[in-house]
């Protein structure tokens, strides 16, 4: 949605008289930063906080307060990302680890893999692969990028936009939203009219894309709750494999124990024979000697 020109320029004018300058976006809450005004975009602002640049969508900033009497510790400026607007943004920053949001029930942290006309697509720990809704998205940061092997690429859906992401994933069961009173999980059914309804239980729920902040498949959780089950099995396996090995252990060292014990029986029946033998020669030649 196009902002008014002339609060576009209002906001311009407003804007550059602080760049540079230390600021507050927000004046509580989770996605409150304070740092320097780094850059002014067409549609975001990058705050630099630390060495970390973080961009806000500026639609969604409800307040900016400049802090005369406050200032930071001298830090070199980080570089930021040129772009032409806050999708074209989020898409230079494919294939790095990302900061969606700051804070709250849609923050997430993870491998931003593909972007579409309105959306994104974040490979989360927890979650597995989330698809965000663009236009909700408050603030984006990047980690540094670091050298290390290529990761296997994971399966997810793809399309043009939003609504196509509802679409590949009508008649499965997913997860709308992350959390909060709004999070909620269900069936998804299409609807002719571009609506859609989320079937649970005796629930139905008629909802549409646009007014969605994220979507997944599968139930919340699910990809953290596999991968400690994967723990557990490999963990399971490990100890059968151990007990195992102990179990072989034990039983050659019981063998070589009886072994052992067989082997002294027999040399100590052989020496006694030995002794027996040499005091009856020497009995004999004794005898002899009379």
């Amino acid at each position: 949605m196009k902002r008014n020109t002339n609060r576009h320029r209002s906001d311009d004018n407003f804007l550059h008289a602080m760049e540079g300058k230390v600021i507050t976006v927000y004046r509580g809450g989770p996605e409150s930063k304070t740092g320097r005004l780094a850059d002014i975009q067409s549609d975001y602002i990058a705050l630099q906080v630390d060495n970390k640049i973080v961009y806000y969508q500026w639609k969604h900033v409800k307040s900016v307060t400049e802090n005369t009497s406050e200032t930071l510790s001298p830090v070199e400026p980080a570089e930021c990302e040129r772009a032409d607007d806050f999708q074209d943004l989020i898409s230079r920053m494919t294939n790095r680890t990302v900061q969606l949001n700051q804070g709250g029930p849609e923050s997430k942290r993870g491998k931003l893999h593909e972007t579409g006309d309105d959306f994104l697509v974040l490979e989360t720990d927890d979650d597995g692969i989330v698809y965000f809704n663009a236009d909700h998205v408050k603030s984006i940061s990047a980690e540094q990028e670091e050298d290390g092997q290529e990761e296997e690429r994971p399966e997810f859906e793809m399309a043009d936009d939003f609504h196509g992401i509802f679409k590949r994933l009508i008649h499965k069961w997913v997860s709308i939203n992350r959390g909060g009173p709004e999070a909620v999980e269900g069936i998804l059914v299409d609807n002719s009219d571009g609506h859609y309804t989320l079937v649970k239980d005796k629930e139905v729920l008629r909802i549409y894309p646009f007014h969605i902040k994220s979507i997944s498949a599968g139930a919340k959780g699910a990809a953290k709750k596999d991968e400690n089950q994967d723990e557990n099995k490999g963990e399971k396996e490990c100890a059968e494999e151990a007990s195992h090995e102990e179990q072989h252990t034990s039983s050659k060292k019981s063998k070589r124990s009886s072994k052992s014990v067989r082997s002294s029986k027999r040399e100590k029946d052989e020496s006694y024979s030995y002794a027996t033998v040499l005091r009856t020669i020497d009995y004999r030649w004794k005898h002899g000697r009379k």
